[in-house]
């Protein structure tokens, strides 16, 4: 059963259900659909609220709940063996959904001014528990299972929200709450396929943990507050430039989930090239379109949205890696992860929100902009070559962290990194500890022997070895900081 499910990537009830939560997300949060303002937030004064409120409220109140559910994930593991959660979490979603709609706030006459809010903060409750609920259970299955059904379900939603917004808004508002309940209804069926064992593989217990991911805290910040800034800078547009923005940003997020699948299983690149390479001038590329005149600032928001998304999908395929490395729950990595990113998202559109207000002419935008592309690249350009070789994840590739699955195989990559071999380098190292001698390697590799004893003694020479036995006892001494 194991072995099908490993083999099975892409399974139907979890690309359903994760593509009806990213369906929810966008037709609640990337459309008009719910952005009705009640007289509640019209009274209010102040630079919060030049977003739109739904997005600043859902959003401040699913940092907080994701905030508790890391505090619940240290008593209790994992999230997803709490029987209630999952049943809360699309009862409150779905709940606060129906609050928030045209119909019901029309029915509720002079008590919209309080259903409204109370319907904003219950979508920001439940879906945080939902997301976490998703994320733990594909960080459970590893780095290959998250970006293969990511990327199938991202596909799915937009087509779904595609359709959705063709329907009249109350019908499309309805339907858009029966999403959260689907998601968890094919949630429950998903996780029933698995093997008992893998579903509960952490077992419960009381433990409060110390192992911070902080640079996953760290990287996820700073994207969502890349994010929440490029929304914030926008809130000076409107019309029907919204809509476009809107159909822009589904297509961009199409092309980025095409691009993470083709990077990671064609092109097999790391971590850090995936993030800094990739990603991250992407993310910078929008914001060259921001001082521009509609319609072309709009272009910049889909860009941007491009490298988002596509950093989004690499942070889904980090969590199974620092999970296993760390020896911590994956629900703990998974609320660690979204609690920042969506801390990042809500402080970037606020601040940026506020800013858009001193801006008073095309020069002050482009500063602002130049700014934003400054700093983004200026970490672009020294994440790579500042962090030391022999810590952290970002060498490690999505693809090949799923098949080197045991500890002495990633022990191997760890000190392949360790000692700065090239990529050939590291193919020779790994048939060298399995055993293998120069004239299996030559076959193998299909080189010369001359080219395998030329790559031996570099291998040597970095390693500060002389002997196979040497390499494999630094091989042993890494597998045993990985255990």
């Amino acid at each position: 059963m194991r072995g099908r499910l490993r083999n099975n990537l892409v399974r139907m009830p979890s690309v359903l259900g994760f593509a009806a939560h990213w369906t929810w997300i966008w037709c609640v949060f990337w459309s008009t659909l719910f952005y009705r303002e009640s007289d509640f937030f019209a009274s209010l004064p102040g630079n919060l609220f030049s977003l739109e409120p739904l997005w600043t409220v859902s959003l401040l109140s699913n940092v907080i709940t994701l905030l508790l559910l890391i505090v619940l994930c240290s008593l209790r593991r994992p999230l997803g063996a709490i029987k209630a959660l999952p049943l809360l979490a699309a009862v409150v979603t779905a709940a606060g959904t129906l609050l928030i709609s045209h119909p019901v706030l029309l029915f509720m006459g002079g008590a919209a001014a309080v259903m409204y809010p109370l319907g904003s903060v219950l979508t920001g409750i439940g879906s945080a528990a939902v997301v976490v609920l998703w994320g733990e259970l594909f960080t459970t299955l590893g780095a290959r299972h998250a970006i293969s059904n990511s990327v199938a379900a991202l596909l799915v939603g937009c087509i779904a929200y595609l359709l959705i917004m063709l329907l009249p808004s109350g019908v499309a508002q309805v339907i858009t709450a029966l999403f959260p309940p689907a998601s968890i209804f094919f949630f429950l069926r998903f996780k029933r396929s698995m093997p008992r064992k893998e579903r509960e593989k952490r077992g419960k217990g009381l433990m409060l943990y110390r192992n911070v991911p902080l640079g996953l805290i760290g990287i996820s910040l700073f994207f969502g507050a890349s994010f929440g800034i490029m929304k914030g800078l926008f809130v000076m547009n409107g019309g029907g430039l919204i809509e476009m923005r809107n159909l822009l940003n589904i297509l961009a997020v199409a092309l980025g989930s095409i691009a993470i699948y083709a990077t990671t299983h064609t092109f097999r690149m790391d971590f850090d090239h995936l993030t800094y390479q990739i990603a991250l001038p992407l993310m910078a590329a929008g914001f060259i379109f921001i001082p521009l005149h509609d319609p072309f600032n709009i272009m910049g928001t889909a860009v941007h949205q491009f490298g988002y998304q596509y950093f989004y999908i690499v942070l889904w395929a980090l969590w199974p890696v620092l999970a296993r490395r760390g020896g911590v729950p994956e629900g703990w990595v998974v609320c660690w992860g979204m609690a920042s990113i969506q801390l990042g998202q809500l402080v970037g559109s606020i601040s940026s929100a506020g800013l858009s207000r001193l801006v008073s002419s095309d020069f002050d935008l482009a500063m602002v902009s130049a700014l934003a592309i400054f700093v983004i690249l200026l970490i672009s350009l020294f994440a790579l070559g500042n962090r030391p070789a022999d810590t952290g994840w970002g060498f490690l590739k999505p693809i090949e962290e799923a098949v080197y699955a045991n500890p002495f195989e990633r022990s191997c990559i760890q000190t392949a990194r360790s000692y700065n071999l090239s990529p050939r380098e590291t193919e020779v190292f790994f048939l060298l500890v399995k055993g293998r001698n120069r004239s299996y390697i030559s076959e193998e590799l299909v080189v010369s022997d001359e080219t395998v004893k030329t790559h031996i003694k570099n291998i040597y020479r970095k390693a500060g070895v002389h002997s196979k036995q040497e390499m494999l006892d630094l091989v042993e001494q890494e597998e045993q900081g990985l255990l």
